[in-house]
């Protein structure tokens, strides 16, 4: 069986330590099969290295990175006919890794060598979003976390130019409490089935996992394979309102506010008076207006 593997790590670029960590995988990983590796660069992005991976005959795809590899990774792997069934492995080595919050996934290539030699993993939901990209031109992508617009992709934008130094937690929230002094409410229509709104906001959430922005548990009723999406609405939410509840956060409590809401459903629609920004898996992809909906069990994840 070990003899018929080909494992495809697919590498984020700006990885630290890159180099001694592929020889670490090469040690564990070596005996199990054929192993190849993809380094992202600005312009090969983890689903071309995906893709080529596939190509080649992988049998396996690893992710090797944060969200937004995770991210790549899996939109190559939905997007491709013969990948179908396909496992897919993460090693988070990103920012955030909050989607790896969600499924209890570590650095340990022990339990990943296991994993994918016994065939160890759990079907996952995916969400699908279609919107406004790059060009003003229509985009489908998967989310396999969280999307949500308004804040999330306004400080998804100030996150990529900045700096951090401070490391995950602190960077992102300092770039939230930036996000929250620049930007104000937008007036939003989200329809769905379930639930309707029309009203000012700083942001709405469409979770498939608990976690984003490196830890804060948005979502805590959130599950990756009930086959609903989690809607949390934040309205006229201030920047001391944030503070003052960022315990709750931190342990994925629910927010008790008159400004916050929770919904569920699997699909929803949702527009404003201007393009509002998106961020997905923590990366900003584009805008508003948008459609989303559940794909149940879609994605296969070794975990």
């Amino acid at each position: 069986m070990a003899n018929k593997l080909h494992i495809a790590f697919i590498v984020h670029g700006k990885v630290k330590g890159k180099s001694g960590l592929l020889t670490k995988i090469t040690e564990h990983f070596q005996q199990l099969g054929i192993l190849t590796f993809y380094i992202t660069e600005v312009d090969k992005s983890g689903i071309m290295c995906t893709l080529e991976a596939l190509r080649n005959g992988a049998t396996t795809i690893v992710a090797v990175g944060g969200d937004g590899t995770v991210n790549e990774v899996a939109n190559a792997i939905l997007a491709y006919p013969e990948a179908s069934g396909l496992n897919m492995g993460i090693l988070p080595y990103g920012k955030g890794n909050d989607f790896c919050r969600t499924m209890g996934i570590n650095r340990d290539l022990a339990r990943l060598r296991e994993n994918i030699l016994y065939s160890k993993f759990r079907k996952i939901d995916v969400g699908e979003l279609e919107f406004t990209g790059n060009g003003n031109k229509a985009s489908k992508r998967f989310f396999v976390n969280i999307a949500d617009i308004g804040l999330g992709g306004f400080a998804t934008q100030m996150l990529r130019t900045g700096s951090s130094f401070w490391g995950s937690n602190l960077t992102y929230f300092f770039v939230i409490l930036r996000s929250f002094l620049n930007y104000k409410p937008v007036n939003v229509k989200f329809f769905s089935p379930q639930f309707e709104l029309e009203s000012p906001v700083m942001s709405i959430c469409m979770a498939n996992g608990k976690f984003f922005a490196s830890g804060l548990g948005i979502a805590p009723e959130a599950k990756i394979d009930d086959g609903l999406l989690d809607w949390v609405f934040l309205c006229k939410i201030s920047v001391w309102d944030y503070i003052k509840k960022l315990p709750k956060l931190k342990t994925s409590k629910k927010i008790n506010h008159p400004q916050v809401f929770y919904h569920q459903g699997t699909e929803c629609k949702i527009s404003g008076k201007y393009p509002i920004p998106i961020d997905m898996d923590g990366e900003f992809v584009g805008f508003t207006p948008l459609t989303c909906r559940i794909v149940p069990l879609a994605l296969t994840v070794l975990a």
